[in-house]
């Protein structure tokens, strides 16, 4: 045993240990490492809660600084995997059996550098994970309880880049900067917006023409000629029939909500482009029912490719035939026609006000509001649970239905 293995250490060679919850910097200015697992809690660490883009910057920080002897490059890694799983609340399950092969590494890898991390002061424990089975006891299933982490910043970081914090521990907030915190985000936010140089390889360079300059008395400040480059058009020009004011779209997409449903080989299509495509049977005045009926005789595939291109290509053709009929050679034929007589017209006549007696049109009812639907939804799931849990020995096909059946009418609270 050496000689100095006993010797007395006098209590002023090291800092005061700080209290639980209190920040951990030295009095020489030093980072000092979070090893006691009680103070890598949501309820006693020292850091503040934070979110994705604070949490990788305190991260980098950390380890460019050397804060802990055992970070490096595959500490950062861990870092970015856990903050880009991040929820909103800056809680992210931990998922050890998958992060471990998504990085590459060992598992006792990882868990050595989420502790380097938590000693960091950037990760705290939100929920403790156990092996207690979470199933219902003889389901034959089981599942665990997953750890959650919770992303932190540590005092030192905030003191650092000059942050104004806002109370102490987990729920301290970040209200303001110091005078030389300002001037380190003025300068960070610069660097971001400075835009990134990309440089094109030669083989992408073309040579477009460019015009001439005008050459006005002795300056060497030029502009170009007036005129010279177009103005660019419009990518896309809409026709004129499927033109339509805000409230005209509107009512189409109405249209559209109600045709859809009750012609089927529309259904695979979208509500809008099935709107725009159904504009100028609109514009003609036909009703929804009108435009259903007529959607309905069309011979079509069951389920073709577009729906709404096959219906633009329907209005097409009705539109060419539509001016071949207005040619003055069709006019001529039509004047050369023999009108039809009054009793042909009494017939026809006679004809619609039987079919009217028979099937009168059906005026189409209103969709039901979305609570009504819910409802509705709510109250079959309902009942199918109630079957579901009212089937006797018999009506089960196997034991283990059976014992399911059994649970479900143990936990139902009815």
């Amino acid at each position: 045993m050496m000689q100095h293995a006993h010797a007395p250490v006098h209590a002023a060679a090291a800092p005061p240990c700080p209290t639980r919850g209190e920040n951990r910097i030295s009095l020489n200015n030093r980072f000092d490492l979070v090893y006691e697992h009680a103070d890598q809690e949501v309820d006693t660490t020292a850091s503040r809660r934070t979110r994705r883009g604070d949490f990788l910057r305190a991260a980098t920080w950390a380890i460019t600084h050397r804060l802990h002897p055992k970070a490096g490059d595959t500490t950062l890694r861990v870092a970015r995997v856990l903050a880009a799983r991040l929820n909103a609340d800056g809680h992210v399950a931990y998922c050890r059996d998958a992060m471990w092969r998504r990085l590459g590494i060992s598992r006792r890898t990882l868990e050595r550098h989420i502790a380097v991390l938590r000693e960091l002061g950037l990760l705290v424990w939100a929920v403790h994970g156990t092996r207690t089975n979470t199933r219902p006891a003889g389901s034959g299933e089981w599942a665990g309880t997953a750890t959650i982490y919770a992303a932190v910043v540590p005092r030192a970081w905030d003191d650092a880049l000059g942050h104004r914090v806002s109370g102490h521990g987990y729920h301290a907030r970040h209200i303001g900067f110091t005078e030389h915190g300002r001037q380190l985000a003025i300068a960070d936010a610069r660097r971001r917006a400075r835009p990134t140089r990309c440089r094109d390889t030669p083989s992408c360079k073309t040579n477009h023409p460019r015009p001439t300059a005008e050459m006005r008395g002795k300056k060497n400040n030029t502009s170009a000629p007036r005129g010279a480059r177009p103005r660019p058009r419009r990518r896309h020009e809409i026709p004129e029939p499927y033109r339509a004011s805000p409230d005209q779209a509107a009512h189409a997409v109405s249209v559209a909500a109600w045709v859809r449903p009750r012609v089927p080989w529309t259904q695979g299509e979208g509500l809008r482009r099935l709107a725009f495509a159904l504009r100028p049977w609109i514009a003609t005045g036909l009703s929804a029912a009108d435009i259903a009926a007529d959607l309905s005789v069309w011979r079509v595939p069951r389920r073709p490719a577009s729906p709404a291109s096959l219906i633009m290509a329907r209005w097409s053709e009705t539109e060419g035939r539509n001016k071949r009929a207005a040619d003055p050679d069709s006019r001529e034929d039509r004047a050369s026609a023999v009108p039809p007589n009054a009793a042909f017209l009494a017939a026809m006549d006679a004809v619609r006000a039987r079919l009217t007696r028979v099937s009168p049109p059906v005026e189409p009812e209103p969709d039901p509001p979305g609570f009504v639907i819910r409802d509705r939804i709510l109250a079959s799931l309902a009942q199918a649970d109630r079957a579901r849990r009212a089937r006797t020995a018999e009506q089960c096909l196997t034991f283990a239905e059976w014992e399911s059946v059994c649970d479900a009418r143990e936990r139902a609270p009815w």
